[in-house]
């Protein structure tokens, strides 16, 4: 027998054994490449985006014990009290008064316009159009122009030398008040909000309710006698 029929008979066989190799080695890859893709990732769920971070806690590192909370209305009141008896013994110029006026209704619009921000968010989640971790990243946001429009308005109304022998003056003083120490006791209850896991129940809701709708109230009065005022 010729050495070209041996390479004859030998040929044939490596060349059918080489498909046979690649589909096992194939089939044996294809699996292992494609259980290495990355899953696409999930929308988050109703109770994920209702739910901040952990750590978060509206603006305040921690939660408010009662005592840190009681000498913040003592502030607040003391505060208050001052502006009052001082607004009789300041007597400004023309120029000077329209200068307060003007400081006077830019700290309206950003404290007023802050809380209303705050109370619509809130009205959306209410109607299930936002999860409540917008409102309460909102809440935290305006937290501070809030406090700054009130002290503002307090301040610049109390140089403003308002009459307070009128009884209308005495119900946008105490409206003021009244929306100073609300805005401490809404503080407190969105920490408390921030503590709950998942949707919260209407027990702890509802406290976040009233204290919106008083803070609604107090603003809306206090800006409607200034403006009977300005106007009378």
């Amino acid at each position: 027998m010729r050495t070209s029929d041996l390479r004859a008979d030998v040929r044939p066989a490596s060349r059918a054994s080489r498909p046979a190799h690649r589909a096992v080695t194939s089939d044996a890859v294809r699996p292992a490449r494609r259980a290495t893709h990355r899953p696409r990732s999930a929308p988050p769920s109703d109770a994920d985006a209702s739910t901040p971070a952990v750590g978060w806690r509206g603006g305040h590192r921690r939660a408010a014990g009662r005592a840190a909370v009681v000498a913040s209305v003592v502030s607040v009141g003391l505060g208050w009290l001052l502006a009052i008896l001082v607004a009789p013994h300041v007597t400004l110029s023309p120029g000077a008064r329209m200068v307060a006026l003007f400081c006077h209704l830019t700290c309206l619009v950003v404290g007023f316009g802050a809380v209303l921000t705050v109370d619509w968010f809130s009205l959306r989640w209410l109607l299930r159009r936002e999860p409540l971790g917008t409102v309460l990243t909102a809440a935290r946001g305006a937290h501070l122009l809030i406090w700054l429009g009130l002290v503002g308005l307090l301040a610049s109304g109390a140089v403003l030398g308002p009459d307070t022998s009128s009884g209308l003056v005495w119900v946008k003083l105490l409206a003021v008040l009244v929306v100073g120490i609300n805005g401490l006791f809404l503080g407190r209850v969105r920490d408390r909000l921030v503590a709950v896991r998942g949707r919260p129940p209407w027990s702890a809701l509802l406290p976040g309710v009233a204290a919106a709708t008083i803070s609604q109230v107090g603003w809306w009065t206090a800006t409607l006698v200034g403006f009977w005022n300005a106007n009378g």
